[in-house]
């Protein structure tokens, strides 16, 4: 079965949602180190609701949920899904620019082959 050309909105769609889920993971790891010295119990989750950076990433998945689920309406699951490892090339790519994180030679491969299996199972036309 021949399938037509994305259209802008699906792209679209996939480039808020992976966008999205990028600024969330990382602002989740901001939020971690921001929660790093608050002993665990209530007054952790007290600091917890209290720091800006947590409530990013809380909104960030409420986003990234209404994304995906537009992309759902558009696209089969088993096409979809495997798109979403596109995060395991964004994340760390991001995560290397705002948090000084390395991307080493065997992360750097790892990204490549994550990035050809996408190519192989989500973006197959026939």
């Amino acid at each position: 079965m021949n399938q037509r050309p994305w259209p802008w909105r699906l792209i679209m769609l996939w480039v808020g949602f992976l966008a999205l889920d990028t600024f969330t993971q990382v602002a989740f790891k901001l939020g971690g180190n921001a929660l790093s010295q608050t002993p665990d119990g209530w007054q952790w989750f007290v600091v917890a609701l209290t720091t800006p950076v947590v409530w990013a990433a809380i909104f960030g998945y409420i986003g990234v949920f209404s994304f995906w689920i537009l992309i759902l309406h558009k696209m089969e699951l088993s096409r979809a899904f495997p798109l979403t490892s596109l995060t395991y090339i964004s994340v760390p790519l991001l995560a290397w620019a705002v948090l000084g994180e390395k991307i080493d030679l065997s992360r750097g491969f790892g990204i490549a082959v994550i990035l050809v299996g996408v190519s192989l199972l989500g973006w197959e036309t026939t």
